[in-house]
């Protein structure tokens, strides 16, 4: 099932992925706006069909690269984020290999083996943070300014300080930008009844033979007071693309810990 979400918000998320290419966003985001416009920015994106972008390019666009390659990348974004039902990519009559790929390994080879799997809450959080660390910026310049300020910059420890605030920074940056540009959401369709990213699993540790459960989620989202644990840690890992019925090892440090996964829901 598609993410409910408008083409509004779905620009908007779009919009994100471009933060730190402002030149490429300047040309192509007002192409994408064209057609939220025409479409109606309140559409849910869960019923744009084919036909639709079909049309749009037929009676909207002259069909060259510059008015088609901008869709094509918000196409292709929408269906890696499962914010549209299916890959709407294959509408623009590109021909194969123009993305657009849903979860998993077709999505994950669209982007060069760099795909970061999150939740749509997860998408939001990763986008909030970013928005904290951009809007750290102008204080961080103020505190440059002050501190060359003094002009002996052999021994001046405050503007050392402030320039390795900044790099910290930056780096978180470049990290959440690189997060926004490689998100995928996986949905229940794509997983097919097995676990990953946003499922609810439940296992049956068969040498104690206790129930535990938890949601998987991405790194960036781990929250083990509310039972949200990371599909990069040993249970997910073991887990991971597994289906009720399944009997999985989980390597702790303890030593190899067998379970049956009795429940995957989402």
């Amino acid at each position: 099932m598609a993410e409910p979400v408008t083409a509004s918000e779905a620009l908007a998320h779009f919009q994100n992925s471009f933060l730190s290419e402002p030149e490429k966003a300047e040309t192509d985001i007002p192409v994408v706006q064209a057609f939220i416009d025409w479409l109606g920015p309140a559409h849910p994106m869960s019923e744009l069909a084919g036909s639709q972008v079909a049309t749009y390019v037929k009676q909207r666009t002259n069909g060259t690269p510059e008015e088609v390659e901008p869709l094509r990348a918000f196409l292709a974004h929408a269906s890696r984020l499962a914010f549209t039902s299916i890959n709407l990519v294959p509408f623009l009559q590109l021909g194969p290999g123009s993305g657009g790929a849903r979860g998993g390994r077709g999505a994950n080879q669209d982007l060069g083996g760099n795909a970061f799997y999150v939740t749509l809450d997860g998408l939001k959080f990763i986008e909030q943070q970013l928005g904290e660390e951009k809007s750290k910026r102008p204080m961080i310049a103020d505190k440059l300014r002050e501190a060359m300020a003094d002009k002996d910059f052999r021994e001046n420890a405050p503007l050392d300080a402030a320039r390795d605030e900044q790099a910290h920074i930056e780096m978180r940056i470049r990290d959440l930008e690189e997060k926004l540009r490689n998100a995928v959401i996986i949905d229940e369709q794509a997983k097919g009844g097995r676990a990953n990213v946003g499922s609810f699993v439940r296992l049956l540790n068969l040498a104690t033979e206790k129930e535990q459960s938890f949601t998987l989620v991405s790194p960036a989202e781990v929250d083990p007071k509310n039972g949200k644990i990371s599909i990069q840690s040993p249970v997910g890992i073991a887990v991971q693309n597994r289906s009720e019925g399944d009997e999985v090892t989980v390597v702790a440090p303890s030593g190899p810990i067998p379970f049956r996964i009795v429940e995957v829901r989402g």
